[in-house]
């Protein structure tokens, strides 16, 4: 986990910069295994109450709102939430292999599915 004391974390998640102001749809979630060094992309499928909370009737009805980027050397958490400012992608942080932090998220993961990519363990 990053050191940085202003970095996201999963206590203190920050809104993610750069991320559309909707959920992503399928397609663009597999896209970003198109990003840096990314290997792997994981969605959460959601029950219907909980998206029913997030989601409006105009969003897509594959929308993606929690997806977990992973690299070869870290795991990033992001989540489409409701939070201060409206409903907003917000990032947890990452998560460096091989520390405390990525036996959890090893954990995290089992409630989460591969939706494009290679997993590196």
């Amino acid at each position: 986990m990053s050191t940085d004391e202003s970095a996201p974390s999963m206590d203190e998640p920050r809104p993610a910069e750069g991320w559309p102001d909707a959920p992503l749809t399928t397609d663009e979630a597999r896209d970003l295994l198109d990003d840096e060094d990314v290997v792997a992309v994981w969605v959460m499928d959601h029950d219907e109450d909980t998206r029913a909370t997030v989601l409006s009737e105009n969003d897509p009805d594959d929308a993606v709102i929690e997806l977990i980027l992973e690299t070869p050397t870290s795991f990033r958490m992001y989540s489409y939430t409701h939070g201060v400012n409206g409903t907003a992608w917000m990032d947890y942080g990452e998560t460096e292999k091989g520390t405390d932090g990525a036996e959890m998220m090893l954990d995290t993961l089992e409630s989460y599915h591969v939706l494009v990519g290679d997993p590196v363990r």
